[in-house]
């Protein structure tokens, strides 16, 4: 019976109930201060009104088991797999480990896999998912939760989550309305002593009473301590939980010998099953053993498992055993857990004290199975744990750069830098330097150290292609192109001009040396071989990631987002986690280019946040780059130049020209936003160097027609002219699409106005422009202008329409405002054009709309964006009214069909 509570029932009742808008709660608060009760008593409401529940609770022994907490959450139905999509199903079964697929498993589609799963089975009655002690849950099964919890709108799924502390999980969304479990009332606390069997009186309650300062648990513990025995703390105040681990431990400690020591086994099992418990246990103990620990109340024992009645049992009884004695109760569940080579590791690694090579290969072996099963961080834990307990000197170099790339893998670049280093300072072996060079050159890249970088790659002793290989030399190349650096990029490109002709198919990686070294007198070459490359199958994670910047460095937009999204789509909860968020970055980058612009600002938006707060990483710094120009695009001027100016404080002295031409150009962009074109041309002229050369050889070029229109504007159109003479002779024929159509409209800009109209015309000649909507509609709005200061009214409208439907569609606010000023200036009424319904819907629901107009089902959408196909007939339910329709097939007469979304 709870004692109180009813503020905090109550919350859980409206926050879980149907009618919330995502029936979520996460319940925070001290050891023993009632989580778990209430989260009890939300289990036993929600299974005595019908409702399903999947229950797990985490605990401190299966942190570093990969997906053992989610196994745990859906072991009661994991018998409906096999009614899941084929891929899903097979996703979801690799994680477990208990596939026939050997490659790992997609992560994101096991995570939609739960979710499809779950959604399936409160088809037929409300579900209820109970988390408790979050804390202990391993990390991979936290980025499952967390993808659930942003998806649970229209869904019949509730989520509770209980968590130690008053700090919410970082993977649960912050969304999630919290509620932090206070203690109990003076009054409440005197009412659940009273309930006690044989409550305290006199100086004892008022002592207990004070010690316990309204913790249910303390309250309870010693009530019973006092009834025992008499015993109570005296002295000064302790905390609350090293109270109640010594009040535990004088309980354990009036225990018969055998019960104590099988509880000490189960204490360093925790999480395994009973069977493996009692084959540990020594020969001949039977079931009896519990039975005083029971009656006791320290545990409760179930059929298949062993439960402490709250986990300071378990870490008093462990905490107070000698090492020795621990070692032998690990030694014994490792020797019964031979079925299980995972646990049994950890087992081993939990007796092992000196290096033992055969125990360090046991935990290696679990971390790349945990690699294997897409489990990043407890992979990373495994290695750092077998480096700890190798006795070679060679090995432990070998597994410190294995975990040092896991980290950056999963975007802990402090922890790299750290494993890196002392892979650095232990080897010996001059064969193995180039990989560990490269690997700490990679990390000082990502931490915007670019002249480091670059000379721990690519040291003065190399001089000819036979000494990097060409996973080093990628490297290498990707320093040369954020850096911008122009004798870096002379040295590796004196290199490669060494490298032999390859005999077969080029690699993705010689293809990126080549297309992100010279991306316009190499492009049309790696063109060739990009679309073979890119449909290649097997391809490992980063060998899609190089495939997806290069087919951005050369203008493949559309086959840049489908590759990046692959590793780093934004509508996964952990996008900005792989290459520390260098992917992120690159898909935002394209998504922008594109016209994709919610899902540029959602892919980046919580990796910009850290730049703001403090994270100093190249990944971050890009991240912000790309918020500052959607800000700057989208209405919000001052805010942008807030974040290039940020952005510009850590990349320039750094000297990330990358980063740096991408955060002038946004601030640029603002400032035109602002009325400020001065600004704009001094941000747009520091691209260009004195002889209006690109200070980055590829990015610059991009900028050479927003800087003419900044100069025409401020009187210094030589200025850009003479840039634009220099871009031009520079990229020659290597010219994309998009760059073609950018120096045209610089041409149209810079040329007498009477011979604008041709360049202008040139501009807009080729109809692929249309795949970049900003810019084309930059050239359909200046195009527009120009001809109607020519006087040539009904062609101006036209060009301004399609300026004014492309801005408005994309939300470029300054500009459509410009664009609507014209269309009034050449006598378009405006004001009467009817709002587009599609724009009024949110990002997301904008998206299902158009996929669904394109012919795919609900369960297609869902698999597409990583949603449940009932949440996606939500979303067109809803969406509906506000298009004027009242059938999918009535979808396509309102999407046009062109837009980009």
């Amino acid at each position: 019976m709870l004692i109180g509570r009813h503020d905090e029932r109550a919350a859980m009742t409206a926050a879980l109930s149907p009618e919330a808008e995502t029936a979520s709660l996460v319940l925070l608060g001290d050891p023993g201060v009632g989580k778990t009760a209430l989260l009890d008593t939300a289990v036993t409401e929600a299974l005595s009104a019908g409702t399903k529940v999947l229950r797990v609770r985490g605990n401190a022994a299966e942190t570093e088991l990969a997906f053992a907490g989610l196994h745990q959450l859906l072991l009661p139905v994991l018998d409906r797999v096999d009614g899941l999509p084929a891929r899903q199903g097979a996703a979801l079964l690799g994680a477990f480990g208990l596939g026939d697929d050997p490659t790992p498993p997609d992560h994101m589609m096991m995570s939609l896999a739960v979710l499809t799963l779950t959604s399936q089975v409160a088809s037929t009655q409300r579900l209820l998912l109970a988390v408790d002690d979050a804390q202990w849950v391993d990390p991979g099964s936290c980025q499952v939760l967390g993808f659930l919890a942003r998806r649970l709108a229209g869904e019949p799924i509730g989520l509770l989550v209980a968590a130690r502390g008053t700090h919410r999980p970082d993977w649960l969304d912050r969304s999630v309305p919290e509620l932090v479990v206070p203690a109990l009332s003076s009054a409440e606390a005197e009412e659940l002593l009273s309930t006690q069997l044989d409550p305290p009186t006199g100086s004892a309650r008022r002592r207990v009473l004070a010690t316990a300062a309204g913790n249910p648990l303390a309250l309870v513990e010693l009530s019973r301590s006092a009834a025992r025995d008499g015993a109570l703390p005296t002295g000064r105040q302790v905390p609350v939980t090293d109270l109640l681990e010594r009040t535990f431990a004088a309980q354990v400690d009036a225990l018969p010998e055998a019960t104590r020591e099988a509880l000490l086994v189960a204490a360093a099992a925790e999480g395994a099953g009973l069977a493996a418990v009692s084959g540990a246990l020594p020969p001949g103990t039977d079931m009896d053993v519990w039975l005083p620990a029971e009656e006791a109340g320290l545990i409760r024992l179930h059929a298949d498992r062993l439960d402490f009645r709250h986990p300071l049992v378990r870490s008093a009884i462990y905490s107070a055993a000698p090492f020795t004695v621990r070692r032998r109760a690990h030694l014994a569940l490792a020797a019964a857990l031979e079925g299980d080579p995972d646990r049994r590791a950890w087992q081993l690694s939990a007796a092992t004290v000196t290096p033992d090579a055969s125990v360090s290969g046991a935990l290696e072996a679990t971390a790349m199975r945990a690699f294997a099963r897409g489990a990043m961080s407890e992979a990373v834990a495994g290695l750092e744990r077998a480096v700890q307990l190798n006795p070679s000197p060679g090995e432990q170099t070998r597994l410190l750069a294995t975990a040092a790339y896991g980290a950056i893998l999963v975007g802990d670049i402090t922890q790299a830098q750290a494993l890196g280093a002392r892979a650095t300072e232990l080897n010996t072996d001059p064969a193995a330097a180039p990989y560990i060079n490269a690997l700490t050159g990679l990390i000082a890249m990502l931490m915007m150290r670019m002249d480091c970088a670059f000379a721990l790659v690519v040291p003065e002793t190399v001089r000819d292609a036979a000494q990097i290989d060409a996973s080093t030399s990628t490297i290498a190349t990707g320093i040369v192109y954020h850096s911008g650096s122009p004798a870096q990029r002379a040295r590796i490109r004196a290199v490669l001009a060494t490298r032999r002709p390859e005999t077969e198919p080029a690699h993705a990686f010689h293809l990126w040396d080549i297309g992100v070294t010279d991306p316009f007198g190499g492009g049309s070459a790696v063109r060739g071989h990009l679309s073979a490359a890119a449909s290649a199958p097997g391809r490992a994670p980063t060998e899609t990631h190089t495939l997806g910047v290069l087919s951005m460095v050369l203008d493949e937009t559309e086959t840049a987002v489908t590759l990046l999204r692959e590793v780093a789509n934004p509508q996964w909860e952990d996008a900005d986690a792989f290459h520390a968020g260098m992917t992120a970055a690159d898909l935002a980058w394209a998504n922008l280019e594109s016209g994709r612009w919610a899902d540029a600002r959602l892919g980046v938006e919580r990796l910009a946040g850290r730049f703001l707060a403090g994270e100093r990483s190249h990944g971050a710094a890009r991240a912000l780059a790309v918020l500052a120009t959607l800000c700057a695009l989208t209405g919000e001027p001052e805010t942008a130049l807030r974040h290039a100016t940020a952005v510009l404080a850590a990349t320039e002295p750094a000297g990330v020209l990358g980063t740096v031409v991408r955060a002038r150009r946004a601030a640029a962009l603002a400032a035109m936003a602002l009325g400020d074109p001065t600004s704009a041309f001094h941000h747009l002229r520091s691209l260009f160097d004195r002889s209006g050369a690109p200070v980055h050889y590829h990015l610059s070029c991009y900028a050479v027609a927003d800087y003419a229109a900044a100069a025409v504007l401020t009187g210094r159109a030589e200025d850009a002219a003479t840039a634009l003479e220099y871009v031009s002779a520079e990229v020659a024929d290597g010219a994309s699409v998009r760059l073609r159509q950018i120096l045209d409209r610089a041409g149209a800009l810079l040329t007498e106005p009477n011979e604008a109209g041709p360049r202008f015309e040139a501009a807009l000649a080729d109809p692929a422009g249309r795949r970049w909507p900003f810019e084309r509609a930059q050239v359909w709005l200046e195009y527009g202008e120009w001809l109607r200061r020519r006087r040539r009214i009904a062609e101006a409208r036209d060009a301004l329409s399609k300026a004014r439907d492309l801005f408005e569609g994309l939300g470029a606010v300054h500009w459509n405002q410009r664009a609507q000023a014209e269309l009034r200036a050449a006598g378009v009424d405006v004001e009467s054009a009817p709002r587009d319904g599609l724009n009024t819907l949110t990002p997301q629901r904008r998206r299902i709309v158009r996929l669904a107009a394109q012919g795919l089902t609900n369960r297609e959408i869902g698999e597409r964006l990583f949603l449940s196909p009932r949440t996606v007939g939500t979303h067109l339910y809803q969406a509906f009214p506000v298009l004027g329709v009242t059938s999918r097939s009535q979808l396509r007469d309102v999407v046009d069909q062109d837009a980009t979304d």
